[in-house]
């Protein structure tokens, strides 16, 4: 207290009886020091009256942020002249209004920044001698000390519960920053940082808005709401004029109450939208200088609402969110491009496996023809041979005498049947030769053409029907008949005969029945092909080497090893496309072709946009 006073009585004034002195310090409220204030004055000052208005803002006192004791106010308190006297440290006394009655200003200084000043309003014609009372000055001395001791009392609560209060921030942080780098889903992240912010305000009401779609629309992907339903309200939307875009243009924290939310409205800075609030607070999320979203928290209930306080912890802990998100989408999209990365490698690897073997196959293939190509000329020379070896023992039959001996005759004919024998075998390695060279396929022998895949496969099975009909099989046919495919009609035709001709040789026994079903279709990136049968499939060993040349399962029944290599080839190099099959045994087999949109050879065609093949494997020829 600025004004000079004595140093407090040893015993309390004559005027002051002690259940006045024990009530004051028993007061742990302004509004209560108030009351006893007023009992003790009035012993001295009849009709006196008290008011107190106090602050725990350091520095210069502002009227706007004054609070009056006690809480229900006193009309004819006076705040400015309040602040006067905080600001002067010394006591004021106003003029006397209408009807004589004057204030009288005392400023307390609490340690710590808190202030407060002690009014007293009673007839302006007592204040002389109020002042010379020195009962009277003790009486306010002790109140103003009471009011020190409060202000010190409230300023160390409030200091231990920001201690409180940052403690829990801090912690909150630290799990913040925990679960951004966990491996919790997105939604599970916004839901465990709503329930942190809740530990630390109140939040029942929550949402976070995110900017998309080049920064011209919110997508909410976090909302809890007491009123506004989820799947209306909170659904992707341009940004709008809303509280929530308000927050985005200006760059900056809004806190606002029912009041100032309709002021904004009037005002033409926000179009209301959604539930009323009675308080509303939104904090931008800033990612590297820039906003990139809003967080909102919001209360429907009246008594519920939000101070500075609030606002600027919401806004500090945003701070953190934002780059929490920042880590978290950083993280998820490393996640994503490894993930791609990792298709991208196993499609390289399946690629280069894919290439290896198509080189695998052709080097095979070039040997094959090489080698027939060379047997070729020898054969020729030895069937030649023969066949004259063969007319030279028809002219010595032809020359012999009747007369000549049995056992002449009998070497002569046993001659000719060796030589029949030679001409035979040389034949079957004539036409064994000729399969050889299939393999090396010619690819300027066929004119590529628009075929209807529906008649073409029909034509396809019509040549086979003298094979077919002396089994027990059905042959299906499932094509659109509109299908049209650009390919080789020839090196096609090769291919489905084979594989159905592979399905009755190997996948059914002899009287067995079965279906085989040959379908086509168009696919995203080309055609597919697919020749199915419900026979006896194969183990995984022989699925495995099913494409290799001179691979069979029935070498000794007139298998040859070369009917699916020369398939594979014609597939592959030829009409630059992928085979592959499946085959479970008891189940049956399936081949799978997938050829690109125009038959185009192998060597014309980038190996890196060839369409991936199923497993490799299946039956043998």
């Amino acid at each position: 207290m600025s004004a000079p006073t004595p140093d407090p009585p040893s015993s309390p004034p004559a005027s002051t009886t002690g259940r006045h002195i024990r009530a004051l310090f028993m007061a742990d409220s302004f509004t209560q020091v108030v009351r006893v204030a007023e009992a003790m004055l009035e012993t001295v000052v009849v009709g006196a009256e008290v008011a107190l208005w106090w602050t725990l803002r350091p520095g210069i006192p502002l009227v706007s942020k004054l609070h009056c004791a006690p809480r229900d106010g006193r009309p004819w308190a006076d705040p400015q002249q309040a602040c006067e006297a905080m600001r002067a440290g010394t006591m004021l006394r106003g003029t006397p209004d209408s009807v004589g009655k004057a204030i009288w200003s005392l400023p307390v200084q609490g340690h710590g920044g808190g202030q407060a000043v002690l009014q007293l309003r009673a007839d302006a014609s007592v204040f002389p001698r109020m002042e010379g009372d020195a009962a009277l000055v003790q009486s306010v001395e002790l109140v103003a000390r009471r009011v020190e001791t409060l202000i010190e009392m409230r300023l160390l609560k409030r200091s231990v519960r920001r201690h409180e209060r940052s403690e829990r921030v801090q912690k909150a942080l630290f799990r913040i920053a925990d679960l951004s780098n966990s491996e919790i889903r997105l939604d599970e992240f916004y839901a465990a940082v709503h329930a942190e912010i809740g530990q630390l305000l109140y939040a029942k009401n929550f949402f976070i808005a995110l900017l998309v779609e080049n920064d011209t629309a919110f997508d909410f992907p976090y909302a809890v709401d007491e009123y506004d339903d989820r799947e209306t309200y909170f659904q992707r939307k341009p940004i709008g004029h809303g509280s929530t875009a308000y927050v985005l243009r200006k760059g900056k924290p809004l806190l606002m109450d029912a009041a100032t939310s309709t002021r904004l409205a009037e005002a033409g800075e926000i179009d209301l939208i959604g539930s009323p609030a009675h308080a509303w607070m939104g904090v931008p999320l800033e990612v590297d200088g820039r906003v990139k979203g809003v967080l909102v928290v919001q209360s429907y209930t009246k008594g519920i609402g939000y101070g500075l306080l609030e606002l600027e912890l919401l806004a500090f802990v945003a701070q953190h969110i934002a780059a929490a998100l920042q880590r978290r989408q950083a993280a998820d999209s490393l996640k994503a491009a490894y993930a791609d990365l990792q298709d991208q490698i196993e499609e390289l690897h399946r690629t280069q496996d894919e290439l290896i073997e198509n080189e695998k196959m052709a080097s095979l293939g070039r040997l094959v023809a090489g080698v027939a190509h060379e047997i070729n000329t020898p054969l020729g020379i030895g069937v030649t041979a023969a066949s004259h070896l063969d007319e030279i023992f028809i002219k010595i039959e032809r020359s012999m005498q009747a007369n000549e001996s049995p056992e002449t005759a009998k070497s002569l004919a046993s001659a000719r049947r060796c030589v029949q024998l030679i001409l035979s075998n040389l034949d079957k390695a004539a036409q064994l030769v000729r399969s050889f060279k299939q393999v090396a396929v010619d690819q300027t022998s066929e004119v590529r053409r628009v075929v209807t895949m529906s008649a073409f496969l029909n034509e396809v099975l019509t040549s086979l029907h003298p094979r077919l009909k002396a089994t027990r099989l059905r042959v299906e046919i499932d094509c659109d008949e509109t299908l049209e495919m650009d390919t080789l009609p020839g090196a096609l035709y090769q291919i489905i005969s084979n594989l159905v001709l592979n399905s009755v040789v190997h996948a059914f026994d002899d009287g067995q029945a079965g279906q085989i079903r040959v379908s086509a279709a168009h696919i995203s990136d080309g055609f597919e092909i697919a020749v199915s049968d419900d026979g006896k499939g194969m183990p995984e060993d022989v699925r495995l080497r099913v494409f290799e040349p001179f691979f069979t399962t029935r070498r000794g029944s007139g298998g040859t090893g070369l009917g699916l290599h020369l398939v594979y080839n014609l597939v592959v190099k030829l009409l630059g496309g992928t085979i592959g099959c499946t085959s479970i045994q008891g189940e049956g087999t399936r081949f799978v072709i997938r050829l690109p949109s125009t038959a185009t050879s192998i060597e014309a065609i980038d190996p890196a946009q060839l369409p991936p093949a199923p497993q490799t494997g299946l039956q043998t020829s």
